[in-house]
This record gives C-alpha cells, sequence and structure tokens, in this order.
C-alpha cells in the first residue's frame, strides 16, 4: 500500500496541488472570445498596472547575473512574466525565440519566471534552447507589482517607461498581442 491508499488527506491534498497548477496557468478555460455567459464564469485576476502607469520595475538581474535596465529612455521594453511549468508560457517563449524581436536593438526584453530560482530557469533556458533574457522571481515580488494571478503576461512599455499595454498571452499566437500604441 502507497501513501495515497493509506492517507485520505494526502489524496485530497495531492489532486487540490495539482489543480491549483492547472489553474494558475489556464485562465481562459477555452472560452470563445465575445461568448459573454461563458466569460462571466471565469475567475477575474486583479491586475495593479493599467495602461498609462509607469513600469513598477526600473532593473532586474537576469540568471546569468546580468543587470537588466529597464528604465532607458532610449528603447521601448517588452516585459514577460511567465512560469516554466506553463504550457502557454512554454509556446510564448519559443515563439519569442523564433522571431525578431530579440534582434531588435529598440527593444529591451526580459522573461520573468514567477516563483522559480536561477538554476530552474537555466535549467529550462537550456533544455528549450531558449535566447530570451530570462530572470528568476522566487517570491513574486516582482510579478506581484502585477497581477494577483495569470500566465504568462506580456506588458509592452514605451520609450517614456509608461506601461503601453499587459496582456495574457494565453493564445496560439501569443505575439500577436504584441502592440506599441
Amino acid at each position: 500500500m502507497n501513501i495515497l491508499t493509506k492517507r485520505p488527506l494526502a489524496r485530497l491534498a495531492l489532486v487540490f496541488a495539482l489543480a491549483t497548477v492547472v489553474a494558475a496557468c489556464q485562465t481562459n478555460g477555452g472560452v470563445n472570445p465575445g461568448d459573454k455567459a461563458a466569460e462571466s464564469a471565469q475567475p477575474e485576476f486583479e491586475d495593479f498596472i493599467v495602461p498609462g502607469d509607469v513600469l513598477p520595475i526600473e532593473s532586474v538581474i537576469d540568471v546569468n547575473g546580468k543587470t537588466v535596465d529597464l528604465a532607458d529612455p532610449d528603447k521601448r521594453k517588452l516585459v514577460i512574466l511567465f512560469a516554466t511549468w506553463c504550457k502557454d508560457s512554454n509556446r510564448a517563449l519559443k515563439a519569442l525565440n523564433a522571431s525578431e524581436l530579440l534582434n531588435d536593438d529598440a527593444i529591451v526584453v526580459i522573461a520573468i519566471a514567477r516563483e522559480e530560482s536561477d538554476e530552474t530557469v537555466i535549467a529550462w533556458r537550456d533544455e528549450n534552447g531558449i535566447e530570451t533574457p530570462l530572470a528568476a522571481d522566487p517570491d513574486r515580488g516582482i510579478y506581484k507589482q502585477f497581477a494577483t494571478a495569470g500566465i504568462p503576461r506580456f506588458i509592452m512599455v514605451g520609450t517614456d517607461n509608461r506601461v503601453i499595454k499587459m496582456n495574457l498571452a494565453e493564445t496560439e499566437d501569443p505575439l500577436s498581442l504584441i502592440e506599441w500604441q
């Protein structure tokens, strides 16, 4: 007999933990945009920034120990909040990796992994061949400045360091959500 058959509370805790992991990544549950009845049944996550707000972080240290300047007035910024275990986050970062955005000198790109260590992020990066600059946010200190839940999130920021838009990127074509106006 294993612990899950001997201890019903352990089984219940496991089911709850798995449900929480799945819910944290996928927030739209496959709802078609415009389906008002289905949309109203979906959880609402509180956002703490809106277009026009100043980006609440000025810099971040990436997993290689390099400071990424998010206050540079000469560049637009693309900040991505993600998790290595999230299917939608993986799709978004692999699409970004294959795009020309990483080669655009007018844009600073950083993807920040919430509740993950540098070691975990580095291992995931190396396993998946990701070239996007990455940072870890092990205690959600960065993430909680933006929202209560929901990943991946794309935050587009202008040269004036004001947020242009923040989107959940849970789509088949996440890069289509990137807008600079």
